[in-house]
């Protein structure tokens, strides 16, 4: 089963995913009172899906950067809160992947553990 699909194409599955969901308060109309209690103006939620990949050759780690490239794209994922699958619209944090070895018979690299934050927009 493909786990994640980037504007309905199906890319490498994660290793591991993490469901992440955080509170956006205002900031004029969430703190606390004088007799410290709190109070909240909750403006929306966002949720946001953190992945690692297993290592990749040169092909498919060019084809996954290529793939998160636009600014802003949609995500399908499992979601848990929903009890199936949903798609966002995400962009990503900063993508960061170590070198893992040369493999000296296909003659490219090997990348390993990709680490990407789809956040919704």
């Amino acid at each position: 089963m493909d786990v994640l699909k980037i504007n309905g194409q199906a890319i490498i599955n994660p290793v591991a995913l993490q469901w992440e969901e955080s509170d956006l308060d205002s900031s004029e109309g969430t703190g606390r009172n004088q007799l410290g209690d709190m109070f909240r103006d909750r403006i929306t939620t966002k949720r946001k899906i953190s992945v690692t990949f297993p290592p990749m050759n040169d092909g498919q780690m060019a084809s996954l950067l290529e793939a998160i490239s636009p600014l802003f794209f949609d995500l399908e994922y499992p979601d848990p809160r929903m009890g199936k699958r949903n798609t966002m619209n995400v962009y990503v944090s900063d993508r960061s992947v170590p070198v893992y070895m040369y493999d000296k018979t296909l003659k490219q690299w090997i990348w390993q553990g990709m680490s990407i934050d789809f956040i919704e927009k």
